[in-house]
């Protein structure tokens, strides 16, 4: 679907970095002999996983979609030119889900570290690519139905940190306050269905449509204050933390 930006193999994964250059129209339906997993960096992301809580399946960057082997597809972009990471499975590993699915918690973790060694990988990094794949086959392998008793409120919460989490200060009470929880029973809650802590899930969304921006070109202070950020160097921090690489070696990458 895409054109190849940065590529590195190790242990059987292609891990890609590519950019999507043909508009939704073009894109064929298809299948893959081995399981694969996507990231996308940009939204409007149409596939057929379904997103349990809200039962979504066009999705924003960030989201980490799971396709097994054999299913016929035709995953797109809205728009033509969206930046995405594909992981590609080597037969013979165990599966467990057998349908597309939207994924949560360590795996949105580790794909946003491979996005990054994409990048930057040198010599020797290949056992921590290798490991960040498999974190992402034992997800699926583990993949029950987390969200099946999720409280209604859960997914007004989801929706709410998807649409303020560039609101500069944005704190969990505030997200709390918004759907009458205290903010104990929201993060329980979070941790229990999304596997990971809505701070968290704050701070993913901030850099994930930071890297919407920065691979468009754009100014790393405007970006940083259009997502939500203190200063630039917030940005450069999270960022850091989150891709493994600095927002500026980012862009110079992907532009």
């Amino acid at each position: 679907m895409g054109a190849l930006n940065r590529s590195i193999s190790a242990g059987g994964f292609e891990v890609d970095l590519r950019v999507a250059t043909l508009p939704p129209e073009a894109v064929a339906e298809h299948s893959h002999d081995t399981a694969h997993f996507i990231l996308p960096l940009a939204d409007g992301y149409r596939s057929l996983a379904r997103d349990p809580l809200t039962d979504r399946s066009v999705f924003a960057a960030g989201s980490a979609i799971y396709n097994p082997p054999g299913v016929v597809h035709r995953d797109c972009f809205d728009v033509a030119g969206g930046l995405f990471l594909s992981v590609s499975v080597p037969a013979g590993l165990p599966g467990g889900l057998d349908h597309p699915s939207l994924l949560r918690g360590p795996a949105e973790t580790a794909m946003r570290r491979l996005v990054g060694l994409s990048l930057s990988a040198g010599d020797g990094d290949g056992l921590l690519a290798e490991d960040l794949a498999l974190t992402l086959t034992a997800a699926v392998a583990d993949a029950g139905e987390p969200s099946r008793h999720a409280p209604d409120w859960l997914a007004l919460a989801a929706e709410i940190v998807a649409d303020l989490s560039m609101t500069p200060g944005l704190e969990i009470r505030d997200i709390a306050a918004r759907v009458a929880v205290h903010p104990v029973h929201l993060a329980r809650a979070w941790r229990r269905h999304f596997g990971q802590s809505p701070g968290t899930a704050i701070r993913y969304r901030r850099a994930d449509q930071a890297a919407v921006h920065l691979a468009r070109g754009e100014a790393l202070a405007d970006v940083a204050a259009g997502t939500g950020y203190a200063d630039q160097s917030h940005m450069t921090r999270e960022y850091v933390r989150i891709f493994g690489v600095t927002p500026g070696a980012f862009r110079g990458a992907v532009v």
